[in-house]
């Protein structure tokens, strides 16, 4: 394929990390090579107002249906002889397998699978989940289809089990500018303890959870952890920040919780129920003294790795993906995320190891990058 020719690059979803992906990819190009394949739903979407809408790309709309927006994504592909980009696989696999089988000239396809778990693990089985790796086997062997799976943004995990021979590309995550929170002043015990002249003032510690904020980030047991602290306990006056939209069964629960109430009336809660633009993530999670990831998914967090990107230690689950990513970098603790005493026992311990979890974070920084992303999946077009 020529150096030069066109990306085509189709999203179906826009929630998430979705459409910074997708423009991490089409920034790859110059604009006159760029070309956008969505829905309406994600065209109207406030996420593509957020990262899309500045990015200069011809836009062709897709049917809702993954099928009918498969085959058109492929006959428009065939037709311009562009290399056809999907960054959010998982769900297109079998419609992009039955759009390929049809006739026509042959066509350059990247495949990304964000998720990659199977049966028996943490996550709840599913008919996909089981179908998944024999269709990306197929998928994979067609003449210049390309199948990648992505993996945490360390490179932590390298292979992926029921997937042989289909290589990672590394979740991309950018470190921003000097200057983020958990870079704590030399001597003190962390960020919440700061020094201006002979005065010395300690602040609350600062758990922060960002994101598209669902049942799985665990927020009821966050919530109990630190309303139930006590006495001496270094837990016992942790603020919780909570910044992205919430879904309408978190939104009930901040408004009906007795612990969410407990917080409340100590001014210890503070949420910001809306999507974040990046500049207002950046300096949420900067923000804070450590960031939650209490749900242990067999996927890779991109919230562990925004964290570490700023210098912020995590709090983890004992088990799964994310607990890989921590555990294997150093940069925060892990607990059971179904026991309230557990991850206030592990907050306990991060508060008093924090300068060490930070300065983890702070080296696993040189691991992070977006070149690993994008050059998995266009190395012959950029």
């Amino acid at each position: 394929m020529s150096p030069q020719c066109e990306i085509a690059v189709v999203e179906m979803e826009a929630a998430g990390h979705r459409l910074r992906y997708v423009r991490m990819l089409l920034c790859a190009v110059t604009a006159d090579r760029r070309l956008l394949l969505v829905p309406a739903s994600v065209r109207d979407s406030p996420e593509f107002d957020e990262h899309l809408a500045d990015v200069a790309a011809e836009v062709v709309v897709l049917p809702e249906s993954r099928r009918d927006a498969m085959r058109l994504a492929v006959a428009t592909a065939r037709a311009r002889g562009t290399r056809l980009v999907v960054p959010d696989g998982d769900k297109n696999v079998a419609p992009l397998l039955l759009a390929l089988a049809r006739p026509g000239r042959a066509v350059a396809v990247s495949v990304l699978l964000m998720r990659t778990a199977l049966p028996g693990g943490p996550e709840p089985a599913t008919a996909g989940m089981a179908l998944k790796p024999a269709l990306a086997a197929v998928l994979a062997r067609l003449p210049g289809v390309r199948v990648r799976f992505l993996t945490d943004a360390f490179g932590v995990v390298v292979r992926r089990r029921g997937f042989p021979g289909i290589e990672p590309v590394r979740d991309p995550v950018t470190v921003p500018g000097s200057g983020a929170a958990g870079s704590s002043p030399a001597g003190t015990n962390g960020p919440f303890v700061t020094e201006e002249g002979d005065r010395r003032t300690v602040r609350p510690f600062r758990v922060g959870v960002f994101g598209v904020i669902s049942a799985r980030k665990n927020l009821p047991v966050l919530l109990a952890a630190l309303a139930g602290a006590r006495g001496d306990d270094p837990v016992a006056g942790a603020h919780l920040v909570v910044g992205g939209r919430c879904e309408p069964d978190i939104r009930k629960l901040l408004e009906s919780s007795p612990d969410a109430e407990v917080l409340v009336s100590g001014g210890r809660l503070h949420v910001d129920d809306r999507l974040l633009t990046e500049d207002e993530f950046d300096a949420a999670v900067a923000g804070v003294d450590a960031v939650a990831v209490l749900h242990d998914n067999d996927a890779p967090s991109g919230v562990v790795a925004e964290a570490a990107a700023r210098g912020v230690p995590v709090l983890g689950p004992a088990r799964g993906w994310a607990s890989s990513m921590v555990t294997g970098t150093g940069i925060g603790e892990v607990a059971e995320v179904d026991d309230p005493a557990a991850v206030r026992a592990a907050l306990t311990r991060l508060v008093a190891a924090h300068p060490r979890r930070a300065a983890a974070a702070r080296r696993a920084q040189t691991r992070l990058g977006i070149g690993h992303f994008v050059t998995g999946l266009l190395d012959d077009v950029t």
